[in-house]
């Protein structure tokens, strides 16, 4: 029942060749993976994902559940809609839970591999390379065996996973940066900064965001006389850090400010404000922040933590935290200086960054998509460049 053939997508490929497929019928595609609600990136990236696969395929959705008795029962369902709806010429495309979520997701890989389809799986969280091997992981590499085409974020963890997962093969590993769907928006010019110096954080606030540190960090540089403002911005689910928050807000009100949840026009108002956006995440499953291409897109610098793909993200190490109290603090002075000189010059560096960021992940999206059975009109329209 598991033997491997020597090609597995051997029928698909003679099918793209001979154009079996092309504009007589759209393919279907089957979507594993959850869309918003609950809000969180990866969730927002699925949704965008969708909408690019609908370009130019059927979608049939199989969600992954938002609560738990939710996630349960589409770990059953999932693999028996595949198990008996699943054609030879379909297209699958998962999105991986993270943590407890990638066992619920094991019994779907076993049906795949039952079936001999292949299917591709993107991986939005870094855990598994920096705390792996994990066995749910090392489950799912060996169900999946040939059939199996993983999608990372970042070269950095292509390499992780294979090494620890796949005795070092990544033949099998594709990568597309996750800046190949959030480009820059064509602007015309990025708004000069006027005035105080600021200093932005976006998050959902947490600790493992660095939020405590953050505020450590500003409250010490400003105790040594420096002068600036941080914006905070985002929800506080927790009570306790909300309270810290606003209890640095009440002691230095001219200087820390909250704005909470952000979006639309506010967001952008944000963005537009601001001279660097620190990002202190402590988070073991961060790997390619989409805020910080947010950033980079309004022409704003990021000073954060070496952290899943975000040391190839950054402009240079110079911007790389170290997560020292002591040395980020000075860090943090030299940073206040320099993009308060460099106020002219600095956000023409940082779009020409994030454009460099944005062609390179382009030509990762566009190979992706053309294995995912996209035509180069319907790539260009989904990266909205020519590929």
């Amino acid at each position: 029942m598991f033997a491997e053939p020597s090609d597995p997508c051997s029928r698909w490929k003679v099918k793209r060749m001979t154009g079996d497929h092309s504009q007589k019928k759209r393919r279907r595609l089957w979507f594993v993976s959850q869309t918003p609600p609950p809000v969180n990136g990866q969730n927002v990236f699925n949704k965008r994902m969708a909408e690019s696969f609908a370009t130019y395929a059927d979608v049939h959705v199989l969600p992954l559940g938002g609560s738990a008795p939710a996630k349960l029962w589409r770990a059953l369902v999932n693999p028996l809609q595949l198990m008996f709806r699943l054609r030879h010429d379909d297209l699958v495309y998962g999105s991986l839970p993270g943590q407890l979520g990638a066992w619920l997701f094991l019994p779907t890989v076993l049906v795949l591999r039952i079936r001999r389809h292949v299917f591709y799986l993107h991986h939005h969280s870094f855990r598994a390379v920096a705390v792996g091997p994990l066995l749910a992981m090392t489950l799912i590499e060996r169900l999946g065996g040939a059939w199996l085409r993983h999608i990372m974020l970042c070269e950095r963890m292509r390499d992780g996973f294979a090494a620890l997962y796949s005795q070092t093969r990544s033949d099998h590993i594709r990568v597309m940066p996750n800046a190949a769907l959030y480009s820059a928006e064509e602007r015309d010019e990025v708004s000069a900064r006027r005035g105080q110096v600021c200093f932005g954080h976006m998050s959902v606030m947490t600790e493992d965001k660095g939020v405590p540190y953050l505020i450590e960090l500003w409250s010490e540089l400003l105790a040594r006389g420096s002068t600036g403002k941080l914006i905070l911005a985002g929800p506080i689910p927790d009570p306790g850090l909300r309270n810290q928050v606003e209890a640095a807000v009440a002691a230095h009100s001219n200087q820390i400010e909250w704005r909470g949840p952000l979006s639309g026009a506010p967001k952008q108002q944000f963005f537009d404000e601001i001279d660097l956006f620190v990002l202190p995440t402590k988070l073991i499953d961060e790997a390619d922040p989409l805020v910080l291409l947010e950033a980079y897109a309004s022409g704003v610098a990021v000073l954060a933590p070496d952290r899943g793909c975000i040391r190839g993200r950054l402009i240079s190490e110079d911007w790389l935290m170290s997560m020292d109290p002591a040395l980020d603090t000075s860090l943090l002075g030299e940073k206040l200086v320099q993009v308060m000189a460099e106020r002219e010059t600095l956000p023409t560096k940082v779009r020409a960054h994030s454009a460099r960021l944005n062609d390179e992940a382009h030509a990762a999206g566009a190979a992706l998509f053309v294995e995912l059975g996209a035509r180069s009109e319907q790539i260009a329209k989904i990266l909205g460049k020519a590929s």
